[in-house]
């Protein structure tokens, strides 16, 4: 229920960010993708993954990636596999994918 980025997350979108502004994939587009456990119903998943994506594209933005270098989707639970809290929280999170074109 939650779209908040913890600490140790931070940290690791400092490095994307460094690596889509002046790294190695600069000019490079990357896809969010939200994704949520399989508690709760589709439309509600569907939209906590939205948000969870747009929190993580504007943290990015933030730090400097252009919006017009950022796509946000939102997988919700569609590919969750979590079946106990343990797995669960591996299904809360935002992959990131870099797009073969800008």
């Amino acid at each position: 229920d939650q779209s908040g980025i913890m600490q140790d997350d931070r940290d690791v979108l400092a490095q994307v960010a460094q690596c889509l502004t002046t790294g190695p994939l600069k000019g490079k587009t990357a896809r969010l993708v939200g994704r949520a456990d399989p508690r709760g119903s589709v439309g509600y998943n569907m939209a906590l993954g939205e948000r969870r994506a747009n929190a993580v594209m504007s943290y990015l933005q933030g730090l400097g990636v252009p919006a017009s270098k950022l796509r946000d989707t939102s997988r919700g639970a569609l590919d969750a596999t979590g079946n106990d809290p343990a797995t669960w929280q591996q299904d809360r999170r935002v992959d990131i994918d870099v797009l073969a074109t800008s």
